[in-house]
Parts: structure tokens; sequence; C-alpha cells
């Protein structure tokens, strides 16, 4: 098994909770957006807490830095196009070949953008994944990130945006043609975990605004996986502790801001053996 994390930290300096993950979860692929750490620190606190060496990976222009115990040489960027800066596309030579395509990504924000932007700009991403796929020659594709969008967003359900659905019956499709143009598809596991009737808490990220339409909680963070990957997702989580540490706070279960993220944090396991 693989083990993942993903968190979106804002921008402060979380290593005591990050390594605390770190070890409780065994991971070995650690994915930081907004990170408050220099990766020459994160990389020593890493070190110092698992007795293992983890590697940083990004450009210093990425959004989201990346910090693997993996040997380095089972990774190759694949990101060349303008998206770069908010998307990564690696390959990791993991489990049986080809291995995978790892495309880590902290998306345009609402504050900054129109859902209709956000839609158009999708589809750029989407686009960018096929082209690395096309070029290595395999969709076995994990994405995983800060999307800035809702699962029911067109930007995560259009098809020729990310075109990640509910269902892995769905999914199993593997592609659908709209208007004469084939679209792959994606399976987005996230749907599973909206309310209070599900495992763990309610979204990854609460906000309030004075809208009449407010929702609340929203799941914004995500993994997304090709139909070939999808069966092999193990213990996908939103975290709500950390080593023992809650992250929401108790009288209203919200976010825990002071001292933690108004994000919380993506755990899963991929078996790509």
């Amino acid at each position: 098994m693989t083990s993942f994390l993903f968190w979106n930290i804002m921008n402060k300096d979380l290593r005591t909770l990050i390594v605390r993950a770190v070890v409780e979860r065994d991971v070995d692929i650690l994915l930081l957006a907004e990170s408050g750490v220099s990766d020459g620190d994160m990389e020593t606190a890493l070190k110092t807490a698992t007795g293992r060496e983890y590697a940083a990976l990004s450009y210093h222009t990425d959004k989201v830095r990346l910090f693997t115990r993996l040997a380095v040489a089972q990774w190759v960027r694949r990101q060349t196009d303008a998206l770069g800066a908010r998307m990564a596309i690696w390959s990791v030579a993991i489990g049986a070949p080809p291995g995978i395509l790892l495309a880590a990504t902290h998306f345009v924000s609402k504050n900054n953008s129109s859902d209709g932007e956000q839609a158009m700009l999708a589809v750029e991403l989407a686009k960018e994944i096929s082209r690395v796929e096309e070029a290595v020659g395999h969709q076995r594709t994990v994405v995983v990130g800060d999307l800035n969008m809702n699962p029911f967003e067109e930007g995560v359900t259009g098809a020729p945006a990310l075109h990640a659905v509910m269902t892995k019956k769905l999914a199993a499709r593997v592609e659908r043609v709209v208007q004469g143009t084939s679209y792959r598809f994606f399976y987005n596991p996230m749907w599973g975990f909206f309310g209070d009737r599900t495992v763990g808490p309610p979204g990854t990220y609460y906000h309030r605004s004075a809208t009449v339409g407010d929702l609340f909680w929203h799941i914004i963070d995500q993994v997304l996986l090709r139909p070939n990957l999808m069966d092999r997702l193990h213990d996908l989580a939103i975290l709500d502790s950390v080593g023992g540490e809650r992250l929401l706070t108790e009288s209203a279960g919200l976010p825990r801001d002071a001292g933690s993220s108004d994000h919380l944090p993506l755990a899963f396991r991929l078996e790509l053996d």
C-alpha cells in the first residue's frame, strides 16, 4: 500500500501536526498547499519524526509542495505548460508497471474567479491531464488537491472539464461521447462524505457567508481516480484529529483555525502492487 496525505495549511507553520499525521498514517507521499514551512525545514522535521529521508520534489513555482520517502529516481516530472503553477503532474514508478500519474493541484479560488471562469480553466486542466496520459501511454491517474470547487460544480462534473462522477458504475464506462467528442471519466469518491450521516466530518472546509444560498460545509479538497485505479483506493478519510489532537472546535464542530487550518486534511491509500 502507498499512503498519501494532502492538507491545505493556509500559510501556517503546522510542522508539529503534520509530522504527527505522517507518523500516524505512515505516509509515503505528503502534499501541502499554501505551506507556511520552507521545504528544507519540512524535510528536517519529517526525518526527525520518522527516522526516514523525505525528499522535496516541487518546483519553486508550484502551489502544492510534495515530499516523498520513495526514491527520487522513481519520479519524473511531466508538467510543461502554463498551468504548471496550479498543477504538477508526475510519473511515479511504483507498484506494477507502468506505475501511476499523480496530478497535484491547488486550483484557482472563487475569491479571484467566477464559477464560469473556474469551469473554463478546469477544461484546460483536463486537457493537460489527457495530454500527459497520451504521452506516457496509460491512464493510471490520480488527481489530488484543493480544487476550490465542490464535487457537483461544472468544473468538476462537466464532460470537457474533469468529468468526475459519483459512482463506480458510471466511471466504469471509462468514457462517454458528447456532441461527437469522447471524454474520459474520473471517479470522485468525495461525494460520499457530505453531511452528518457519514463517517467523519461533513466536509473539508467550512465557510459562512451572508448569501441566501449558503452551503456552509464544502468539499473542495478532493481525490479523483481514473476507472482503472478506483478499486485500488482504501481508507479514504477526512481527518478530524491528528495524534489525538482535535482539528474541530468542541462547541460547534467547525475547523479549528487557531493552531490548525480552516481546511481539514485528506488521507488515503492506494494498493498498487
